[in-house]
């Protein structure tokens, strides 16, 4: 009986195999059928990339009914070479249509193989492709100069002004799905389409340039200054952007666009000067803020850049001196070995003034959670004299000439920035007539600001206007010595032999004069002044619209840039990770040599002058 019953079990047992081993056969055949006959295309090649097998789909589709066991996957789709690395995901267009490929790696049985997976993803693209090109955008164009234009203009004048705006501003929307409107006086709202925008970004926003052709009368004429904010997840957001954008531009003296995506900006123009401004309403309006921020701070530390010279020193001194004389303590941070103002550091010491002059290491022992901190002529948070100090201090002001930088300091409480003034100096020297209680700037302070306006002016060439010379005036009337000032920019006669070496062997490309400064022509702490004093005097040589010396220092290739307007050596420097004015900038290159660093200036020229050749014949504007 239990024999029975155990050969009943086994042949239970063995049915249960049996079926088993149909049902696994069953399912191999299942997959098999399934994998070929998939509607997407799937491949299989080896180590080399040759293909091994593939399915019904791939055989026509891809294959396009051809014979392609053996043949290069690769080769065969045309795949480039940056994808040919057996990445898990690529997009690959091939025959009007675009598949998103999966690559598996497999190394069954000793044998490499690679197992491609596409989807047909052409109807999703193309939908994503049209939102993104009719997703709307938005662009703040304001008129840079309305004020000065149109206040004394006469109303004839003005209609004929206005007709030709409103007509450039009608061309700009004109056969687009875009619409505009005036939002005040200067300043216009435009909404496009994405793929429209995308035109006017490749036209370099001719509006720009069509602006320049207004003039009214004989006097100045027009420039815009547009703010575009793109690629954004929603229309609010875009509109920030293209206000940020706006300020952005403005910041960098106006007369150009700047487009402001998620990935930072884009400019375009900034071919002509600043235009500045008149009125002294801003003026008094900062500062009073100042005082406010002065009041309730238990200490104040001022410091300009690394490398001080007498404009970031000068005005340090100058904010210095004046807030003394309304009864705030104040600190300047500068390293006094590692400076372009010694000699008006000790001329400030050995004078009556009893100024404190003090390094990063004691600053930060001083500090508190009330300090406050006045950043002069510098904006940039990676060039400041002491970064650890901005970052500990939560209280800052800002006081800049320069165009603006998108690595500016964005959490400053005041952020006081002109870019059309000759020079930080000239800003302290605007703002000190009306801090409350101020009676009289300390002859030995007045010097300091003045060589500072003096040195950024190039004594008083470059950058100049009206109010300029009005600080100037001001501080003669406080008692600057213009001869004691003079003194301050006085060399040996070691180094006028090294800037003139330097002079001597620049070369000309392109109405451009270019020159290394290797360390045969001297030191490498006098190269520093000697090569920036080199490109003024290569200025100085009448085909040169542009000079550029290239040297070492402190490990790092510097090139300082000149000109007198005619080339926009910022927008050179900016395509070098530099900045600075339109006449005057500069960049610091790492892990390049003297000859490399020549070869990218070289490689800058060129882009600027290729997206500039038509721009240049417009850019002549007055400045009052």
């Amino acid at each position: 009986m239990a024999f029975i019953v155990a050969a009943q079990i086994i042949r239970i047992n063995q049915n249960i195999y049996r079926f088993f081993n149909r049902m696994e056969h069953s399912l191999e055949q299942t997959k098999c059928f399934t994998l070929y006959n998939t509607p997407d295309p799937i491949a299989i090649t080896d180590g080399s990339g040759r293909i091994l097998w593939y399915n019904s789909s791939f055989y026509n589709n891809i294959a396009n009914g051809n014979d392609a066991f053996g043949m290069d996957f690769y080769e065969e789709l045309d795949i480039p070479e940056q994808k040919n690395d057996h990445k898990d995901r690529f997009l690959l267009s091939y025959q009007n249509k675009k598949y998103n490929i999966e690559c598996i790696s497999n190394t069954d049985y000793s044998i490499k193989m690679n197992i491609f997976f596409f989807r047909d993803s052409t109807e999703h693209l193309s939908l994503l492709e049209e939102y993104n090109n009719k997703k709307p955008t938005v662009a703040i164009i304001a008129i840079d100069n309305y004020e000065d234009i149109f206040q004394n203009a006469k109303e004839s004048e003005r209609s004929v002004a206005w007709a030709k705006m409103e007509s450039i501003l009608e061309n700009l929307t004109l056969n687009t799905n875009s619409f505009q409107k005036r939002l005040s006086k200067d300043r216009f709202l435009v909404v496009f389409e994405e793929q429209h925008l995308q035109n006017v970004i490749k036209e370099r926003f001719r509006i720009l340039d069509e602006a320049r052709t207004i003039s009214v009368g004989d006097e100045m004429c027009i420039t815009l200054s547009i703010g575009v904010g793109s690629c954004s997840s929603s229309l609010a957001e875009s509109e920030l952007f293209a206000r940020e954008a706006l300020d952005m531009a403005l910041g960098r003296g106006g007369d150009q666009a700047a487009v402001k995506t998620d990935n930072g900006y884009e400019f375009f123009g900034g071919l002509s000067k600043g235009v500045e401004k008149h009125s002294r309403t801003k003026t008094r309006i900062i500062s009073n803020a100042m005082q406010k921020l002065f009041d309730n701070a238990s200490n104040i530390f001022i410091m300009g850049h690394r490398f001080g010279d007498l404009d970031s020193i000068g005005s340090a001194i100058g904010l210095s001196a004046a807030l003394e004389t309304i009864g705030k303590k104040s600190y300047i941070v500068v390293d006094q070995e590692n400076n372009l103002a010694g000699d008006l550091i000790r001329k400030t010491q050995s004078s009556t003034l009893s100024l404190s002059f003090i390094d990063e290491a004691e600053a930060l022992t001083l500090y508190d959670e009330a300090s406050l901190l006045v950043v002069v002529d510098t904006h940039k948070k990676n060039i400041v004299e002491s970064p650890a100090l901005l970052e500990k201090i939560k209280n800052i002001i800002v006081i800049d000439h320069h165009r603006k930088d998108i690595n500016y300091i964005d959490n400053a409480l005041l952020f006081y920035h002109e870019p059309y003034v000759s020079s930080a100096s000239e800003m302290i020297a605007d703002v000190i007539p009306y801090f409350r209680n101020f009676t009289k700037l300390p002859s030995a302070a007045a010097d300091a600001l003045l060589a500072g306006i003096m040195l950024d002016t190039k004594n008083f060439v470059l950058k100049t206007g009206v109010r300029t010379f009005e600080a100037a005036a001001f501080l003669k009337k406080m008692g600057a010595d213009t001869v004691s000032v003079k003194h301050l920019f006085s060399n040996s006669i070691e180094f006028y032999r090294m800037r003139s070496e330097i002079v001597s062997d620049a070369e000309l490309y392109k109405d451009c004069a270019i020159s290394i400064a290797h360390p045969k022509h001297g030191l490498v702490e006098s190269l520093r002044i000697a090569a920036p004093q080199a490109a003024d005097t290569l200025m100085e040589i009448s085909s040169v619209k542009a000079s550029f010396v290239i040297y070492e220092s402190n490990d790092m290739i510097n090139i300082s840039a000149r000109s007198y307007g005619q080339i926009n050596v910022q927008l050179i420097m900016e395509k070098i990770n530099g900045g600075g004015h339109l006449t005057m900038a500069a960049a610091q290159l790492k892990d390049v040599t003297l000859d490399e660093a020549k070869q990218l200036l070289i490689e800058a020229l060129e882009k600027y002058f290729l997206e500039n050749m038509t721009d240049t014949k417009t850019t002549t504007q007055k400045e009052n």
